[in-house]
């Protein structure tokens, strides 16, 4: 039988979300939850915002990240963008608390191979 040399995929923790979730108090698991409490469907929308269109993530990718379809974060990052156009007040305050948070997190985990890493690459 042949031998095979399987090594796992480095799990990496999502900062943005994390961030994200602190900045707007609650946890990156209620993030992620399937509940359609109209505060936490917000949330979840303005952090599709805040991916797609100040992070230039794909929908599919930011579906992976919050466990959703990419077609819900699509209608998530519209409902957002309609409600900004109306002025909410509520979507606009969020907005301007979290549009700032940078999304580089994510890259330097990918960049950072075994042999950066062992050789005190960058972090």
């Amino acid at each position: 039988m042949k031998e095979t040399n399987i090594t796992p995929l480095e799990v990496t923790e999502n900062k943005v979300l994390i961030e994200f979730a602190k900045l707007m108090g609650v946890t990156p698991a209620q993030m992620k939850a399937r509940n359609k409490i109209r505060q936490m469907s917000d949330m979840r929308h303005l952090y599709c915002k805040l991916r797609y269109e100040m992070h230039s993530v794909t929908y599919s990718a930011i579906g992976r990240e919050i466990d959703r379809h990419a077609a819900t974060v699509r209608y998530g990052v519209v409902r957002i963008n309609n409600m900004l156009l109306l002025n909410d007040r509520k979507i606009v305050a969020m907005w301007n608390r979290i549009k700032d948070i940078p999304g580089f997190y994510l890259l330097y985990a990918l960049f950072l191979t075994p042999t950066t890493k062992s050789k005190g690459g960058i972090y």
